[in-house]
């Protein structure tokens, strides 16, 4: 258990604390540089302990943000994404938390629990479901939390996998995870983690999960066994907390040295979880973007690339379907989907229209699908590093919160009364009269409250 003493200081009401450096969320492979971050300096004060619960909503409608809290709000957000480095909880250098893990005392970093903390309260009193993606970088003198076979840095592996390889490393991140449930409970004043993301797109082996191995089966194998520690220690504080593998829309696409598909990872995840775990029981969050990244105009993805079929190369929200299908067949409708990660850019001719489009398009497609939970999108300011590196502009407004997109009003109310209203000019850009025309079951009545 965690001293009494660390427990009085978490919970006085009266505490102002800042949060700074929130990192926004990677993009997909070809994406992003690595280790982008986004400064967001806002006073937050922990609120009294309120015990919350993730229920569902009216709306499936998230974003990922590090700019405005106080835009996502006014934005009607019912769900976000954030990053967190496990290597800032494991770093017990500065203000330590000390916590008691089957009989053995482990030492984490307490300012980082206040620090999430402080941000993670004000979601909850919002009323905006939190999923949170821990990632592993490379940090110096921390390269014990890496796996061993990927203990090489390099600029192409942007995180790592976890080393659970020894009963105590394993145990180390059991007691760490169990002490994030416990504390982000909902009821502790610092917020409620409801869906735990383990790693950032893990069939990407080398860039976004470096392991160290090419071998499909080595590699789902380790993911399992990093699944499993996680998911349990989870469980055991917040049993309806959902824990997630997270994938890149790479379906049926493999490329030697990086990327294993999605589909084959996943199976083989699944299998190596229910032999040696007896578990069936997974969360997806699926990164359903563009194919290519920079075609916002996801209905004119290349028919090569995305196809009508459970066997196309990708799938993004051109043929989402075929992902919800296959998982509904093969894992049964328990086995939930989740969108955590997706973009439009509003680059080029037009730009600002089609990714309004885009948004509302791809928004009513996850709207109105039975197998999935939520719809996050990025980003909320366009981000310099995706401009740098990829000329990608995702943001509803431009960088540093400059100017409100088109998109940015089309995001705000496309899932409310005034939604057809605010969504006509994209339905006039796409050729229809009505989303009933795109999207079967389509219901304006059904954002009526």
């Amino acid at each position: 258990m965690i001293s009494e003493n660390v427990k009085k200081r978490w919970k006085g009401i009266a505490m102002v604390l800042s949060v700074c450096l929130l990192l926004s969320a990677t993009v997909s492979v070809a994406a992003q540089s690595a280790d982008m971050e986004s400064d967001m300096l806002q006073e937050a004060q922990l609120q009294p302990p309120k015990e919350q619960r993730f229920t569902q909503t009216g709306s499936k409608k998230g974003l990922q943000f590090g700019e405005s809290l106080d835009d996502a709000i006014d934005l009607g957000i019912k769900h976000c994404l954030f990053n967190v480095y496990i290597t800032e909880f494991m770093d017990a250098s500065g203000n330590r938390l000390e916590y008691d893990y089957n009989g053995k005392t482990y030492a984490f970093n307490l300012d980082a629990f206040e620090r999430w903390g402080s941000l993670f309260s004000q979601l909850q009193d919002a009323g905006i479901n939190l999923s949170v993606e821990f990632l592993l970088p490379w940090v110096d003198g921390q390269t014990d939390l890496i796996h061993p076979a990927a203990r090489t840095p390099s600029a192409t592996h942007n995180y790592y996998a976890w080393n659970v390889s020894a009963p105590e490393d394993a145990e180390r991140y059991a007691a760490l995870f169990s002490c994030i449930a416990q504390e982000f409970n909902g009821k502790n004043g610092l917020g409620y983690i409801y869906n735990y993301l383990i790693g950032n797109e893990v069939n990407a082996y080398s860039q976004w999960h470096y392991t160290g191995s090419d071998s499909l089966k080595e590699n789902a194998d380790l993911y399992a066994d990093t699944f499993e520690i996680v998911y349990t220690a989870v469980k055991k504080q917040c049993t309806d907390a959902q824990v997630s593998i997270c994938l890149e829309h790479s379906w049926n696409t493999n490329i030697p040295g990086r990327v294993h598909s999605a589909k084959s990872f996943l199976d083989a995840f699944a299998a190596a979880r229910l032999e040696k775990y007896g578990s069936p029981d997974f969360t997806i969050s699926y990164h359903a973007y563009s194919e290519p990244l920079t075609d916002a105009a996801f209905w004119n993805n290349s028919e090569d690339r995305v196809k009508d079929s459970v066997n196309s190369p990708c799938i993004t929200m051109k043929n989402i379907e075929q992902l919800t299908k296959y998982v509904k067949a093969k894992y049964g409708t328990k086995t939930r989907i989740m969108l955590t990660e997706q973009g439009f850019s509003s680059h080029g001719a037009d730009g600002q229209m089609k990714q309004a489009a885009a948004i509302a398009y791809a928004y009513y497609k996850a709207e109105y699908n039975d197998m999935i939970d939520c719809m996050i999108f990025r980003c909320q300011a366009d981000a310099p590093g995706e401009i740098a590196h990829d000329g990608l502009y995702m943001g509803l407004w431009t960088q540093g919160m400059g100017s409100m997109k088109m998109s940015h009003d089309v995001f705000k109310y496309m899932d409310t009364p005034q939604g057809d209203a605010y969504t006509a000019v994209c339905r006039q850009y796409l050729g229809v009269q009505d989303w009933s025309q795109l999207i079967a079951d389509y219901d304006a009545k059904h954002f009526a409250q």
